[in-house]
């Protein structure tokens, strides 16, 4: 079978920094004897545009131009679509602007198809912004009850149907397995050729450096803590980079934050592999790569209470689940661990387990 993994807004964004969730659905259903066309709608001065790149015999990435753009949403035409002959259109919806065209296109086509959706909400700050975006949600939501929906956390799904989506399924969001590099156990040995003091112990928070993914919640763990700790912040480019890197020489307090930038993904499961505690601060996290991987690694992950989390973690056994960063540093400072992390994650977050899920619905194209 041949399927189209549609994005419906702008552009590529993988950073390089975790896995890409297209990629590992990819792997997965070329696992189960498919292939997978991955579509990216990027300006038509874009010299990318109309131009192909193999991932494997089975996994294609395109690269088509859409008709307009605003911000990160965009229109698009689907017809490009046709000289692929697609079998089946995976469609990367959440709260975007083209989403009941893209529903109401494959209909009239008859062209078998689902959403996959995280959020249908805004944590936009900005009340304009966030009036026009909870406007596209109710679009959204009308288009959503014409057809199969899969929700990336139970929570999602509970959302949708009480809003009258009854198809919404939950299927979450799995780990690629095939990219988790291959790392020595011994975490004295990383901690040395790191250049990371042995006696120390070692809190790892990979987060973006933007609002809604609260960075500075690190400067209150770290005021919390005291010299036994170190903190590894991995943080990729964003709008809060130069206040963040300012505020890093504001108090001793904050000396124990060792800001390492956007580094590659293998370099990440390496600090995951020597890490006490992976903390994650977002209030908002509709799912949270960076929870599976280090939870893959065993980690004792602690997040703020957010979807994402609740869905993926058993509080107090594969990790916990806190409510303010004074939990957070409470729990650090016990150090009570989790030990069913991984066994958690290889038992009901796979790409392999989510592929099956999806394609359980459409028997007669198999």
């Amino acid at each position: 079978m041949r399927i189209g993994y549609i994005h419906l807004d702008y552009g590529e964004w993988t950073n390089g920094s975790y896995n890409a969730q297209e990629i590992g659905l990819a792997k997965a259903f070329e696992k189960l004897g498919h292939q997978t066309y991955i579509v990216y709608w990027l300006s038509h001065h874009d010299e990318r545009c109309f131009s192909e790149v193999k991932i494997s015999s089975n996994i294609t990435k395109i690269y088509l131009p859409y008709r307009f753009r605003l911000v990160h949403h965009v229109i698009v035409d689907l017809n490009l679509l046709k000289p692929y002959q697609l079998d089946l259109l995976h469609l990367q919806s959440d709260n975007l602007l083209y989403v009941p065209n893209a529903i109401d296109y494959c209909l009239k086509k008859q062209i078998p198809h689902y959403c996959y959706v995280g959020t249908i909400t805004s944590s936009n700050s900005n009340p304009i912004i966030r009036k026009i975006l909870d406007y596209i949600s109710l679009r959204n939501i009308k288009a959503f009850k014409k057809t199969l929906v899969f929700a990336k956390t139970p929570l999602m799904a509970q959302i949708l149907q009480k809003k009258g989506v009854q198809n919404a399924i939950f299927s979450p969001v799995g780990l690629d397995l095939t990219a988790i590099p291959t790392i020595i156990p011994d975490k004295e040995k990383l901690k040395r050729q790191l250049g990371i003091p042995l006696n120390k112990k070692i809190i790892v928070c990979v987060c973006a450096l933007r609002h809604d993914k609260h960075p500075f919640d690190i400067f209150e763990l770290a005021e919390k803590l005291n010299e036994e700790y170190q903190i590894y912040f991995i943080g990729s480019n964003g709008p809060l980079k130069d206040s963040f890197i300012t505020k890093l020489s504001q108090s001793k307090d904050y000396q124990k934050i060792n800001y390492l930038g956007q580094i590659p993904n293998k370099e990440i499961h390496t600090y995951y592999q020597i890490a006490d505690y992976v903390v994650n601060f977002n209030p908002n996290e509709i799912f949270g790569m960076a929870i599976l991987e280090a939870m893959y690694h065993n980690c004792t992950v602690i997040a703020i209470n957010a979807p994402g989390p609740n869905c993926i973690i058993e509080d107090q056994k594969s990790g916990f689940i806190a409510h303010s960063i004074q939990e957070i540093s409470s729990i650090i400072k016990s150090d009570v661990k989790a030990y069913n992390a991984r066994k958690r994650i290889l038992e009901s977050f796979t790409w392999e387990k989510t592929a099956q899920t999806f394609l359980s619905h459409f028997p007669n194209l198999q």
